[in-house]
């Protein structure tokens, strides 16, 4: 709405008169800047300034007698400076608390700024509950966080059989797989991992029941080869060092049975073999962008410190 427009609205309303133009003026530059927001539209920045706004009014009048003798809402709003109360304060809302961020996270792919805010505020929630001791709230950050890396046990059994090359790169061999090529070009499933680990390996004697999705994520590594060199072997006594397989033994071939009921049975028996997908002993076909994802995955857990956590565990 124009001046103009605001103007002729307002025409004759002051007691049959205009008001002046200045006055109207003012006040049509106030709500141009901070605009009535009604109860239906409270929502977004504007929505949320608006409320803490009107919080704040009724906190200043609570106590005092309004002129219809009717006492506020609110109780009364004392101001100091104590951490008296925060321990208190954390252990209501840290559910909900963790539970929004997590949202933010999850669904704000493309909005770098709101990932860092979340972040910073996973990294303050595992700091206020070290303080405070509550170690359910590792646990709830553990399983938000395992849930956005992509790393978990689900669906990753289909590429178990498959045989994964191994090239050779900044020297070092490395092991590309449809698993390390999507985390590499995932960069919020990244930033979780990263998040996720540095908060384990802070706070590892305070995880309960977070370790069962942290052992699924060593599981989906170790199939993928992707954990570092000290996670995949195994100390013999006899033996020494010596690789753990990724495979158990082969069990005894079954003694041949003379197929029944013809080729369709045939069929039908190949079709629901383990092995009729055929991805056993096919060599996946590799690119220079699926390698140089497979390094920016390396290098993702290169940071994690997985290792260092493994070794305190043991």
């Amino acid at each position: 709405m124009t001046i103009d427009d605001y103007k002729r609205n307002l025409r004759g309303v002051n007691d049959g008169k205009d008001f002046p133009p200045e006055y109207l003026a003012g006040i049509h530059e106030s709500l141009k800047r901070r605009e009535i927001i009604l109860p239906e539209e409270h929502g977004g920045q504007s929505g949320f300034d608006y409320a803490w706004k009107t919080l704040m009014m009724k906190s200043r009048g609570a106590g005092e007698s309004n002129p219809d003798n009717r006492r506020s809402l609110t109780g009364p709003m004392i101001i100091c400076n104590t951490s008296r109360f925060d321990e208190a304060m954390f252990k209501h809302a840290w559910r909900p608390l963790i539970g929004s961020i997590a949202y933010a996270f999850t669904t704000s792919a493309q909005d770098e700024h709101v990932i860092q805010q979340a972040i910073t505020g996973f990294r303050q929630c595992a700091s206020l509950a070290g303080h405070f001791n509550i170690p359910e709230v590792f646990d709830t950050i553990v399983l938000s966080l395992s849930t956005a890396t992509g790393l978990g046990d689900e669906g990753e059994h289909g590429y178990q059989t498959a045989n994964y090359p191994v090239v050779e790169k900044e020297n070092q061999s490395v092991t590309v797989s449809p698993l390390s090529i999507k985390f590499g070009h995932d960069y919020r499933s990244q930033i979780a991992t990263v998040v996720l680990f540095t908060i384990a390996n802070g706070h590892g004697n305070a995880i309960r029941e977070g370790w069962t999705q942290i052992f699924e994520m060593f599981q989906t590594l170790f199939l993928h080869s992707l954990l570092p060199a000290p996670m995949l072997q195994m100390e013999d006594f006899l033996a020494g060092t010596t690789m753990i397989p990724m495979k158990a033994a082969a069990p005894a071939a079954a003694p041949e049975r003379r197929p029944e009921g013809g080729l369709l049975s045939t069929l039908s028996s190949y079709l629901l073999s383990p092995y009729g997908n055929g991805t056993e002993g096919v060599v996946m076909e590799t690119s220079d962008d699926d390698v140089e994802s497979t390094m920016v995955a390396v290098d993702c857990l290169g940071s994690c410190k997985l290792e260092e956590l493994y070794g305190e565990i043991l």
